[in-house]
């Protein structure tokens, strides 16, 4: 498998330890993957054996993954050395770094291109955010959810990252707001009954499961309101999957807008 390196962190900075800072659904998504992706398994089973408080709370926060865990365990090699170990956790973090940067929000906004080269007028042109009722779905740090904030009713940032639900509530409090609520949510159960919302939003969300992510959209905006898709562009240009997903979101919305009002997709978002 190859590994896409977009350089957010430094390798040589981080350890296997960042999966202490992680949520249930990314350890079962990190462990899982050392299934079918072998140089991921190996050095899985390196750094594991060698942090073995590690292995403990994958097996703790992810039960469901605890028999791969003990396979990873079982294979590993014996004397393992410190170098081994050094080895086998730079190429995890390298392997994962789009995982692991959820873990550290501050290197996220200084070192994520597609936030730091955003501005808010991108998205401020879409919609009219004022005195609006606003989902933002899969949050993060929260740049979308911020800059409606200072024009809607109220904003939800609904966030599946523990420390990224922090580091926004962090932010509210530091800075008085007072119509911004952070809440756990994912894109595919989206914790709202139907026909909430005015706007609803995302960014660099959609694309594992289109339709039915979209549906979920669909769901809890109201009759006539937005749906605001800001698919953005990072350091490695994916125009042939923009482009797919651009044409897949105005083949599935061609019948539906009577029922979300309209949907953009915007590049360099």
């Amino acid at each position: 498998m190859i590994i896409m390196n977009y350089n957010w962190i430094d390798k040589t900075k981080y350890t296997i330890d960042s999966f202490l800072l992680m949520d249930r659904w990314i350890i079962r998504m990190i462990i899982s993957q050392t299934q079918n992706w072998d140089d991921l398994r190996v050095n899985m089973s390196i750094a594991l054996a060698k942090r073995p408080y590690v292995a403990w709370y994958c097996c703790h926060k992810a039960p469901e993954i605890k028999e791969i865990v003990d396979k990873l365990l079982e294979n590993a090699p014996v004397n393992i050395s410190e170098e081994m170990l050094r080895n086998a956790e730079e190429f995890i973090v390298e392997a994962l770094e789009t995982d692991i940067v959820y873990t550290d929000p501050e290197t996220m906004n200084s070192n994520c291109d597609y936030i730091i080269n955003w501005t808010e007028d991108k998205l401020l042109e879409l919609a009219d955010f004022s005195d609006k009722i606003v989902l933002d779905v899969g949050s993060g740090t929260g740049r979308l959810a911020f800059t409606a904030a200072k024009f809607a009713k109220r904003v939800y940032a609904s966030e599946p990252c523990d420390m990224l639900r922090e580091y926004l509530r962090d932010r509210i409090k530091r800075e008085g707001i007072t119509n911004m609520v952070v809440l756990d949510g994912t894109v595919e159960q989206i914790p709202f009954e139907d026909s909430t919302f005015d706007i609803v939003m995302c960014a660099h969300v959609l694309g594992d499961d289109f339709e039915n992510e979209v549906k979920e959209l669909e769901r809890v905006v109201k009759n006539g309101g937005f749906i605001l898709d800001c698919m953005g562009e990072d350091n490695k240009k994916r125009n042939n999957q923009n482009d797919k997903l651009v044409t897949e979101a105005l083949k599935y919305f061609n019948n539906r807008v009577e029922l979300v009002g309209i949907i953009k997709d915007i590049e360099n978002m």
